[in-house]
């Protein structure tokens, strides 16, 4: 009987020493800890994501979405388990002599903030076709409070090429974003020639980013009743022969081509497609279309977070 009292105490003794040691234990003492071989991350990864936006005129198409669905791209984002830990940037650029060539807002988690910024920026100047893209580049990249541990990202979106001016090295500053692992993704608007599509192409695949082209969506009534969808995708035309979702379009022409939900557009649809207003086979006068740029982002910020150990 005493021995079995004194096993008991001492069994006793043990348990509340490691529930002391385990009360101790400083594993949740840091609120972030990157990952390293072989281990799991206990707390979710901080992504940090910066908007540089060409704000001449002939973007206000591209810039209300990001107005609009700003907190439906970051629910989306921190839908993933763990949470993911995100912050929002923004640049704005035109060319010098437009007024407010350049507008800085840093990183911050409070997107009230963020909208009452973007809600702050409407498209105006230009003039000349080329823009001051190295100084919305120069200022994400060199000015931005980035994250000493967070993922880097850049969304630089844009539908002209960079106008070359000396102060700016536009070979140095894809080279600093690729040397302090700042992912720079550049998405093609509307109107982006050749030569711009070298430019962010190249960008994107130096800094380990990926080049999107928008796609433009108009749905249109037929003279039979039934809707389309018209895809146009740098400077190509698809049509759904049915009205496609909002999570559809979202996915762009060339994904929806791919699953069969749509096909390249034959001569006389492309030509109506392209002027994005008008009648055609006695069509309907089509709606103002939209673009998926908030479907963009989304999913490469869900792809960098899902490297990084997120599941959605």
């Amino acid at each position: 009987m005493v021995q079995s009292r004194l096993r008991w105490v001492r069994r006793l003794v043990a348990g509340m020493a490691l529930a002391a040691m385990a009360a101790a234990s400083p594993v949740n003492a840091q609120r972030f800890r990157p990952r390293t071989e072989g281990q799991d991350q206990v707390t979710a990864p901080h992504i940090d994501v910066v908007f540089v936006l060409d704000a001449t005129g002939s973007m206000g198409d591209e810039i209300e979405p990001v107005k609009q669905h700003i907190w439906n791209i970051a629910n989306q984002i921190a839908s993933g388990s763990p949470r993911p830990e995100l912050r929002v940037g923004l640049v704005i650029y035109r060319d010098r002599g437009d007024v407010e060539p350049t507008r800085m807002v840093p990183l911050t988690s409070d997107l009230d903030r963020m909208h009452t910024a973007l809600m702050g920026v409407s498209a105006q100047g230009g003039g000349d076709y080329p823009e001051d893209v190295d100084a919305g580049l120069a200022l994400a990249l060199h000015e931005m409070n980035w994250g000493e541990q967070s993922a880097r990202m850049v969304f630089l979106v844009g539908d002209a090429p960079a106008q070359r001016y000396p102060e700016h090295d536009h070979n140095g500053l894809v080279r600093y974003a690729a040397d302090h692992q700042i992912e720079v993704s550049t998405i093609e608007c509307s109107g982006l020639d050749s030569r711009g599509r070298s430019e962010f192409a190249a960008i994107a695949q130096r800094t380990h980013g990926i080049m999107t082209a928008l796609t433009y969506a108009q749905d249109q009534q037929m003279a039979d009743g039934h809707t389309q969808t018209i895809l146009r995708q740098g400077g190509r035309v698809f049509i759904s022969d049915r009205r496609l979702s909002d999570e559809e379009r979202s996915e762009g022409a060339d994904v929806l081509a791919r699953r069969g939900l749509a096909r390249p557009a034959r001569a006389a649809e492309a030509a109506m497609g392209e002027g994005g207003t008008g009648r055609g086979y006695g069509a309907a006068a089509m709606p103002a279309p939209t673009n998926n740029i908030a479907g963009v982002i989304t999913r490469r910020v869900q792809a960098r977070a899902s490297s990084m150990g997120v599941a959605y």
